[in-house]
């Protein structure tokens, strides 16, 4: 015959099983054992980042201290400290109910992001975004069965660069970037006035302007506006890569260039960019950009005020 503390023990052992039944059932459903994958929590150990949607796939791989797209070009040293922030702050805001959850994940098949990123050993994190219309962006990490809403506490425009899949817009989009002290010299060639064309020369511990292509050195030198001249080259970027077919950027870089600029460092090494005009759909110049074909073969486009302080004439550099 059971007593009645044995039919107690009884219950709660019922009791109790029920409720870890629960317990694990929820954790299964809601977590899947994958939605810890949404952060990494150390981004020095990232070797590899892939950003892909149904058109591209590009790849950022950390060569030692420099980023690289796909292996190639360096990657753009404003976003990749944005990109890192991003994958290491994203966090859930809540769960997507799971009645609109099956929905959701089709529609991140179809036209969402996948992110994978993996360290030199193992992947840290793989998953699939959905930016909404409602401003929203919502995750789904491999292997769960559940949705979530993301953000970026404080910072929650940064999960724009998670959607930045093409190439080009990681690309590094530096034209000139040399230190002041291995700046040998540097050509302005003004092509449609050549009468403002110079060069820029090092010579010992000064720096010298001459007229170019003649080479007749300037007396009246102003030193302060030559250092400023000269260090606008330790950073200039262009605005953004041309999608144009090869044809007619061929037919554009067949024209008269603007000008050219070229920076030759101690070692011997140079950098060239040519200036186009850009033409409007109407027909007129374009006032605030023009083309640049520079020395690695790229042909960009570039706004006029980033390039006004380098587009000098001769007559600047006089007291």
């Amino acid at each position: 015959m059971i007593t009645k503390n044995a039919r107690l023990l009884i219950a709660f052992a019922v009791l109790l099983a029920a409720t870890l039944a629960v317990v694990l059932s929820n954790r299964k459903s809601t977590f899947g054992g994958r939605e810890e994958w949404l952060t990494v929590k150390d981004t020095t150990t990232v070797a590899l980042i892939s950003i892909s949607n149904a058109d591209n796939t590009v790849e950022l791989q950390r060569a030692d201290d420099q980023w690289l797209v796909d292996g190639k070009t360096p990657a753009r040293t404003d976003l990749v400290p944005v990109l890192l922030k991003a994958v290491h702050d994203i966090s859930i805001t809540k769960p997507v109910a799971k009645a609109d959850a099956k929905k959701m994940m089709a529609e991140m098949d179809k036209s969402g992001y996948t992110i994978q990123i993996k360290s030199r050993r193992k992947t840290l994190a793989h998953y699939k975004l959905l930016f909404a219309t409602n401003g929203e962006c919502y995750a789904w990490a491999a292997g769960s069965d559940r949705v979530f809403a993301v953000e970026v506490p404080g910072y929650n425009r940064f999960l724009s660069v998670l959607r930045l899949s093409s190439a080009a817009d990681w690309k590094s989009r530096t034209v000139f970037a040399v230190k002041l002290d291995r700046i040998q010299q540097i050509i302005l060639d003004n092509v449609r006035h050549p009468e403002r064309s110079f060069t820029v020369s090092r010579n010992g511990r000064q720096m010298d302007v001459l007229s170019y292509p003649v080479g007749l050195k300037m007396s009246n030198v102003d030193a302060e506006k030559v250092q400023r001249y000269v260090s606008e080259f330790t950073h200039k970027d262009f605005s953004d890569y041309v999608q144009l077919p090869q044809p007619q950027i061929d037919s554009i870089t067949a024209t008269q260039p603007m000008y050219s600029l070229s920076v030759t460092t101690t070692d011997g090494r140079e950098q060239w960019c040519r200036a186009f005009e850009r033409r409007l759909p109407n027909g007129n110049s374009d006032p605030d950009n023009f083309y640049l074909l520079l020395s690695s073969g790229d042909f960009v486009q570039a706004r006029y005020y980033d390039f006004d302080a380098v587009i000098r004439s001769l007559e600047y550099f006089r007291e």
